[in-house]
């Protein structure tokens, strides 16, 4: 009796220690893919857009795809981030690994949100700590320097009347902040299959109208 619960006790020690580690990594996962999102596959899609796209629908833009990219920016963070957010490809994941991240139970993703917002909410308390500086003006809000997004991207052409540190801020701050929150609420909508029952709800209603 004494070895077994000698045993019981050791596999419990050993399963909530794996389990915990689960949740982690699939956290990390997780808030990994929204940063993809926001600093890497929105920017991807605008260049390929341009680079491809384009030529074949034969539009002309005297806008670069840089420029084009900030001037879209909330766009072209929010709608990626949203569609992955909602297939959520963890769920593809083979079911020992699922398990043991637990997303065949409940998925992390809707917390993806999470990094980037407290490291946005950070970012703004050290700017407003410091913007009656004489660098950023009394007239700069902490709201308009991460939010109001500049619609010119820096180069070298241009270097001496652009905001550099400010458009990276942007990108790198606000942009995963709507990468983060779009995702999770994609995950949150693919959780309870929001566009099945939208879908299932158009059919009932086309069934009810031949009747």
């Amino acid at each position: 009796m004494l070895t077994f619960r000698v045993m019981a006790s050791s596999e419990i020690a050993s399963i909530k220690p794996r389990s915990l580690l689960g949740y982690v990594i699939a956290f990390v996962v997780h808030t990994y893919v929204a940063y993809l999102c926001a600093m890497h596959l929105s920017a991807w899609l605008v260049f390929h857009w341009f680079r491809w796209a384009l030529p074949v629908l034969h539009i002309s833009t005297s806008t670069l795809a840089t420029d084009w990219y900030l001037q879209h920016l909330e766009l072209m963070t929010i709608l990626p981030a949203l569609v992955v957010g909602y297939l959520n490809l963890a769920r593809f994941l083979p079911r020992t690994l699922g398990d043991f991240v637990h997303e065949t139970h409940s998925s992390l993703a809707t917390w993806a949100w999470v990094v980037p917002t407290c490291i946005l909410v950070y970012k703004m308390l050290i700017f407003h700590a410091t913007s009656a500086s004489v660098l950023y003006g009394n007239s700069m809000t902490t709201a308009k320097y991460f939010f109001d997004i500049l619609k010119v991207m820096p180069t070298r052409q241009n270097i001496l009347v652009s905001y550099p540190i400010r458009v990276w801020a942007q990108m790198s701050v606000t942009a995963p902040f709507y990468a983060g929150v779009a995702y999770s609420f994609g995950a949150l909508a693919s959780k309870y299959m929001l566009l099945t029952k939208l879908f299932t709800f158009e059919k009932y209603d086309e069934a009810s109208a031949v009747q």
